[in-house]
Protein backbone atom coordinates (compact mmCIF):
# COMPACT_ATOMS: atom_id res chain seq x y z
CA UNK A 1 0.00 0.00 0.00
CA UNK A 2 0.95 3.62 -0.47
CA UNK A 3 1.34 5.97 2.10
CA UNK A 4 -1.64 8.41 1.13
CA UNK A 5 0.36 11.31 2.46
CA UNK A 6 2.67 11.18 -0.75
CA UNK A 7 1.74 11.98 -3.86
CA UNK A 8 2.13 9.61 -6.46
CA UNK A 9 4.57 9.20 -8.59
CA UNK A 10 3.02 10.36 -11.57
CA UNK A 11 1.97 13.53 -9.81
CA UNK A 12 5.27 14.17 -8.77
CA UNK A 13 6.52 13.77 -12.60
CA UNK A 14 3.69 16.17 -13.34
CA UNK A 15 5.06 19.24 -11.22
CA UNK A 16 8.59 18.62 -12.27
CA UNK A 17 7.82 18.74 -16.17
CA UNK A 18 5.75 21.98 -15.11
CA UNK A 19 8.34 23.24 -13.05
CA UNK A 20 11.25 23.16 -15.52
CA UNK A 21 8.88 24.16 -18.35
CA UNK A 22 8.32 26.96 -16.85
CA UNK A 23 12.45 27.30 -15.60
CA UNK A 24 12.71 27.17 -19.02
CA UNK A 25 10.14 29.90 -20.68
CA UNK A 26 12.04 32.15 -17.72
CA UNK A 27 15.61 31.99 -18.84
CA UNK A 28 14.56 32.30 -22.10
CA UNK A 29 12.55 35.42 -21.80
CA UNK A 30 15.34 36.83 -18.89
CA UNK A 31 17.81 36.07 -21.68
CA UNK A 32 16.34 37.97 -24.26
CA UNK A 33 15.57 40.83 -22.59
CA UNK A 34 19.59 40.90 -21.63
CA UNK A 35 19.91 40.49 -25.39
CA UNK A 36 17.84 42.96 -26.85
CA UNK A 37 19.13 45.55 -23.84
CA UNK A 38 22.56 45.22 -24.33
CA UNK A 39 21.89 45.52 -28.07
CA UNK A 40 20.46 48.75 -27.48
CA UNK A 41 23.23 49.98 -25.77
CA UNK A 42 25.60 48.86 -28.02
CA UNK A 43 24.17 50.45 -30.74
CA UNK A 44 23.52 53.50 -29.01
CA UNK A 45 27.24 53.53 -27.70
CA UNK A 46 28.52 52.90 -31.23
CA UNK A 47 26.32 55.95 -32.78
CA UNK A 48 26.96 58.40 -29.55
CA UNK A 49 24.02 58.45 -27.95
CA UNK A 50 21.51 56.89 -30.00
CA UNK A 51 21.38 59.80 -32.58
CA UNK A 52 22.97 58.45 -36.03
CA UNK A 53 25.54 60.55 -36.95
CA UNK A 54 26.56 60.99 -40.79
CA UNK A 55 29.21 59.50 -42.18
Amino acid sequence: MTDPKMPSRRALRLLMIMAVSIAVIWVIVFVGENISHSRIKMEQERTGGGVPRPH
